[in-house]
């Protein structure tokens, strides 16, 4: 029904605003890790010191920005939010381009903050229509869709530095013609996503309405997203939510000590690309027709979760002898004979760490069809990944040994591993359409398949009235009481 809505163009269908989303993450989000790649300033000598502290304020930033930008989102909705955020992006690729042709670091510097509440900006809204836009049965498709989106990003702009670096192993600086196409495409992106629509506004397959969020006032907005610290649930998942994107610096400080400049550029460039099709296979799982959400799920967990122990077990065992503070004084070529087994476990190591997203946005969008829920739990796990990778920066930057920093992220994923399996169990419900959740609609091919009485279709808006949903209306048409009267 997706690819019908595509060829259609059916502007206002759920499906539609997912990769109108995934656009938005593809070319700002994606383009950021091409960039890192490539080495942007990389012609001066302390252009990796300059990333690394811009990269650390980021993420210190992203916290805040994605744990209480469920405020911005409600008040300014998805499409506003996600193009200023996008465009932030733009900023910071402005301020390497600035750096790298002045030496200047001010606007570098500047731009860290900057990005971090604008990264805030996009993943909320991209995790939120996510998990708040699909039904039921097609949540492990919009959690691909919005990371190979971004994958894909990577790989258009990645193949630059594979292009730039392939019979080099020296660093060169970046032409400007790069950063200007970067630029503009951050721009385009950005304004295509003032396309997104707020929930109340589109319409599923069968005509009904997707959700309905309606702004609310500050004081109420931040309130709420103050009390969902308090929320178990949630606090039970905050460990799978720290190591997200720690393996990124990890792989980063790593591939830099082990390869040379070739042989990273090609390992990142076919990792991102390899994500792709990873993630469809793991889509067929979690949104296999045949079995139940919990058992979904669980098979889905335990796919990710196997391998990506096995690489990070691997990656303690390589590492234990390695020395920071003597790198190899031949680093590791394409061509050379032990480049398989570095191959293989960087591609083991990437991809199933980029899949564990899919798992947490599945878990996610699981546990609830509430779209004030999965705004603040969408937001808190992008702010405690942002924190997460934080202090990885700050670890790496202070040289910690390898098998420590690879050991400490695995512990965190063994955490968050045993919090999902014991969500999984006794949390996940193969429906959550049964419970009456604050402005969550019931699709009509659900509501009328003779699963659920049609009088549960109760919708609950941000003031506490309930009343019965009429198809085409952006609010209940009565509270609850006057039908009884």
């Amino acid at each position: 029904m997706g690819f019908l809505d595509l060829l259609q163009l059916r502007y206002h269908s759920p499906w539609v605003q997912m990769l109108i989303a995934g656009i938005g993450v593809g070319a700002s989000a994606g383009i950021y890790v091409a960039l890192n790649l490539l080495g942007a300033g990389g012609g001066r000598p302390d252009s990796a010191q300059v990333v690394q502290v811009v990269n650390a304020t980021l993420c210190a930033v992203w916290f805040f920005s994605s744990s209480f930008g469920g405020s911005i989102l409600n008040k300014l909705g998805p499409g506003i939010t996600m193009c200023i955020g996008v465009q932030t992006y733009a900023v910071y690729v402005g301020s390497l381009w600035y750096y790298d042709a002045t030496g200047k670091k001010g606007y570098p510097f500047a731009a860290g903050p900057i990005i971090g509440i604008g990264a805030g900006m996009v993943f909320i809204t991209a995790g939120y229509i996510a998990t708040g836009y699909p039904e039921e049965r097609e949540k492990g498709s919009y959690a691909t869709i919005l990371m190979n989106m971004q994958a894909l990003g990577s790989v258009i702009s990645g193949i630059i530095p594979v292009i730039i670096n392939r019979n080099s192993d020296t660093v060169a600086g970046v032409p400007k013609s790069v950063y200007i196409s970067f630029i503009t495409i951050m721009v385009i992106g950005g304004l295509i996503c003032l396309l997104l629509l707020r929930p109340q506004k589109l319409t599923r397959d069968d005509g009904s309405v997707v959700a309905i969020d309606h702004p609310r006032g500050a004081w109420e907005e931040f309130r709420s997203n103050l009390l969902v610290f308090t929320d178990p649930i949630l606090l039970m998942m905050i460990p799978a939510f720290i190591p997200a994107e720690g393996f990124l610096v990890y792989n980063g400080s790593v591939n830099a000590f082990n390869n040379n400049l070739r042989t990273r550029s090609l390992l990142s460039f076919i990792a991102v690309v390899l994500q792709i099709p990873a993630g469809w296979a793991l889509q067929a799982v979690l949104d296999y027709p045949g079995w139940g959400r919990r058992k979904r799920g669980l098979v889905g967990l335990t796919c990710v979760s196997v391998p990506l122990v096995v690489a990070w077990v691997w990656e303690m065992i390589r590492t234990r002898d390695y020395d920071r503070n003597n790198p190899p004084k031949n680093p590791t070529d394409w061509d050379e004979e032990n480049f398989g087994w570095v191959f293989a476990l960087f591609m083991l190591n990437w991809v199933f760490s980029q899949l564990w997203h899919n798992i947490v946005y599945y878990w996610i969008g699981a546990l609830t069809n509430s779209p004030q829920k999965l705004i603040h739990y969408v937001g808190i796990f992008r702010g405690v990944l942002g924190a997460g990778e934080a202090i990885c920066f700050g670890l790496d930057s202070i040289k910690i040994p390898f098998i420590a920093e690879a050991g400490g992220i695995l512990l965190f994923y063994f955490m968050g591993i045993a919090s999902f399996y014991y969500l999984g169990i006794y949390h996940i419900k193969d429906t959550n359409y049964d419970r009456m959740e604050e402005g969550a609609i019931v699709p009509d091919h659900i509501l009328h398949g003779g699963n659920l009485n049609p009088r549960q279709q109760v919708v609950v808006d941000s003031r506490g009235d309930k009343g019965w949903w009429i198809r085409g209306e952006t609010r209940p048409r009565r509270p609850l009481w006057m039908e009884r009267r």
